[in-house]
């Protein structure tokens, strides 16, 4: 397995752009899982491979020897414990790892190094006597659920640990003193149980921090796919289209309208339940109670090395204000070019003849409105006809923008001074 520890291509709009995996491919086989329509290595349904057992240590000793004006682009950010995402594109504590001990290696290494490090799973292995004492102050664990009814569950991800062992997994770890997250994803409308009920569940068996993200549909079938709207009796892929789905990528996303009353009644549900919210849709980021995107990380003692140079952080840093390149400009970037960690059509540095650094990225999402990643797809964010001195466009809040205080909405308005 190569590339094990990798730049992610949300670098653009996320604050953990750092992927950790222990190996390539998932045995718990969620029938919804995006992994298995991105990421070209991460495709398919062949052999799980594990990394080599040294993989992570080979590459933070390398970090360590480099001279600092000769640090490769991970030697950067790891030199500035930029926190790691563990478990992006697979889980680490799927069966395979009782017998090949890949996640446990890499464990060790970032213990030795108190290195800080998100770690998501719904596999309960991370509570054996083993993993366990690994979980020193550095780490939080996100623990993924769909649902918290095991029968929903068995249709939906019929190869993973049920609900009830993963609530029961989230007690364990909080008593044990371990900061635990959850991950309520995927959130399918009409079928998952009410936010007041899914956050209460898990707030009370410990998490301190529920991150909500809504079902996306793949664009292509997959037996997996297939088995699901069986499972389910329903169509989502025609249902997300009846309902305006939009193409984002190799998936349908519902429109922002559909989402936004559970996004904001899950965002009321964690105040009275006295944890944070973060939305997950990445249209919704500035709803979220915390800055480092959807994770809440940035709550935690340790993780203040979460990268703040990217667009999502812009924008909520801009909330009710205009939103220009100025919000981030100050803050830390690494050098040198990033298109090596990207897919081919996500490189600049062929195309246009730069040198296809993270400004050059920021820079060209920030000032095409039609970019995936630019400020124009959150949710009440606007362009305008206007550009800083620095070249930069200039955005601003829709009229029809949340109001975060009150959660009041409204849709169609135009944006005000366009």
């Amino acid at each position: 397995m190569e590339r094990p520890l990798t730049v992610t291509s949300q670098i653009a709009y996320c604050g953990l752009p750092l992927r950790l995996d222990s190996y390539r491919g998932c045995q718990f086989g969620c029938r919804y899982c995006f992994a298995r329509t991105r990421g070209g290595e991460f495709q398919g349904e062949g052999p799980i491979q594990g990394a080599s057992h040294n993989s992570l240590e080979n590459i933070f000793r390398r970090a360590e020897r480099s001279e600092p004006d000769k640090q490769s682009m991970l030697g950067q950010f790891l030199r500035r414990r930029t926190p790691l995402h563990f478990g992006g594109m697979s889980d680490p504590f799927q069966p395979i790892e009782k017998k090949q001990r890949v996640t446990l290696a890499m464990m060790e290494s970032l213990a030795a190094r108190n290195y800080p490090t998100v770690i998501s799973t719904r596999g309960t292995m991370i509570a054996d006597p083993e993993y366990l004492r690994l979980l020193a102050g550095h780490t939080v664990v996100q623990v993924s659920l769909s649902t918290t009814h095991d029968d929903l569950a068995r249709v939906v991800e019929p190869n993973s640990p049920r609900p009830s062992e993963m609530i029961h997994l989230i007690n364990t770890l909080s008593t044990a003193g371990v900061k635990v997250t959850c991950r309520w994803q995927p959130y399918i409308p009409g079928l998952s149980e009410a936010p007041q009920e899914f956050i209460a569940r898990v707030a009370e068996a410990g998490a301190t921090h529920v991150g909500l993200e809504h079902l996306k549909v793949p664009l292509e079938g997959s037996p997996r796919w297939q088995a699901l709207t069986r499972g389910l009796k329903r169509d989502l892929r025609r249902e997300w289209v009846l309902e305006g789905g939009r193409r984002d990528g190799r998936e349908y996303v519902l429109p922002a309208e559909k989402k936004l009353p559970t996004i904001l009644a899950a965002r009321s549900a964690a105040a009275r339940c006295r944890v944070t919210f973060g939305a997950a849709d990445n249209d919704f980021q500035f709803l979220s109670d915390t800055d480092c995107c959807c994770s809440g990380v940035d709550q935690f003692d340790g993780f203040d090395g979460w990268f703040k140079h990217q667009i999502g952080y812009a924008v909520r840093r801009s909330r009710g204000k205009q939103i220009t390149y100025g919000a981030i400009s100050r803050e830390w970037r690494p050098k040198g070019s990033i298109d090596r960690f990207l897919n081919s059509k996500s490189r600049l540095g062929t195309r246009f003849g730069s040198e296809g650094d993270l400004k050059d990225h920021v820079r060209r999402r920030w000032n095409n409105p039609n970019s995936p990643d630019s400020p124009a797809t959150f949710h009440g964010v606007s362009p305008t006809g206007r550009f800083t001195r620095g070249g930069y466009r200039v955005y601003e809040w829709a009229s029809e923008a949340v109001d975060c205080d009150s959660g009041h909405v409204t849709f169609g308005s135009r944006p005000s001074g366009s």
